[in-house]
């Protein structure tokens, strides 16, 4: 399963060829990672909360079809599981059942000070649990 967002392409978001230009795709992924976590309290501000940081460390993006001004694209979102302090989201930007991008985000999680953690805290965990079962990861 996937969590959807639906966005509308605003006019400021398209490039001289009257297309979506490739840096929004990367903040649509934003958007609907955000919603995703925020819905677990395990969002960006959540995790500052609890002293903890989720920077992303690798990102992939693979364009298949433009978006243009006005289209309704829905981003969904889903991750998976890993071992370590890791979080690993999946993504697909989709217009009238058609994929425009797809791709991911590898984030580590760290303490405020950017310190690596090894393990997920325990409090994260069980919200990591509670959305991976929400996903059926």
């Amino acid at each position: 399963m996937t969590h959807e967002t639906k966005l509308r392409v605003r006019f400021c978001e398209i490039d001289p060829y009257k297309v979506v230009w490739h840096g929004h795709y990367i903040s649509w992924f934003e958007v609907g990672r955000n919603e995703l976590t925020s819905l677990f309290g395990i969002g960006p501000e959540d995790l500052r909360q609890m002293g903890l940081m989720a920077p992303v460390v690798e990102l992939h993006c693979k364009f298949k079809l433009p978006a243009k001004f006005g289209d309704e694209v829905l981003i969904q979102t889903t991750m998976q599981r890993c071992e370590v302090a890791k979080l690993i989201f999946h993504y697909k930007v989709i217009r009238d059942d058609r994929i425009l991008a797809e791709g991911s985000t590898t984030h580590v999680l760290t303490d405020l000070q950017g310190t690596m953690l090894y393990q997920v805290p325990q409090r994260v965990k069980r919200r990591l649990e509670e959305m991976m079962e929400y996903l059926g990861v």
